[in-house]
């Protein structure tokens, strides 16, 4: 497997304002990208079998346990990364894509329960990660 996390990452997730429908349609303007959680570190280790296990932290005090498992690309679809962030009475799932040519991830973070940015239960929106510079 090429793909890994190991390593520091730099982490970010945005979601949407609130999508109100009159008559199927959209209504207004939504802000569709909002700043959701503070830029995170996404410290993880991969192991041979594309097991992921680390930790997300936000600020002192304020961290996430990290596991989860990489895909191998397929003819269809570049190689992916789903990983559970746990900790602080909070549960998100999150689903990434490594983007061909890149030294990135971009994908979609869900929060199950409990987001510590106090959103609701449900909320989704895109995420980033992308590697620490060694200064």
């Amino acid at each position: 497997m090429n793909e890994t996390l190991n390593g520091k990452w730099s982490y970010r997730s945005f979601r949407h304002e609130p999508i109100s429908l009159r008559d199927g349609r959209v209504e207004g303007r939504p802000n569709l990208a909002i700043p959701w959680s503070p830029p995170g570190e996404l410290e993880v280790e991969t192991d041979e079998s594309g097991g992921v296990s680390g930790m997300l932290s936000f600020a002192p005090g304020m961290a996430l346990k990290v596991w989860g498992q990489i895909a191998p690309a397929t003819e269809k679809s570049p190689a992916s990364v789903e990983l559970t962030a746990e900790g602080l009475g909070s549960v998100n799932r999150i689903k990434g894509y490594f983007i061909p040519g890149s030294d990135h991830v971009v994908g979609t973070i869900l929060c199950e329960s409990n987001d510590p940015g106090k959103q609701p239960n449900g909320t989704v929106g895109p995420f980033v990660l992308f590697p620490k510079k060694s200064v």
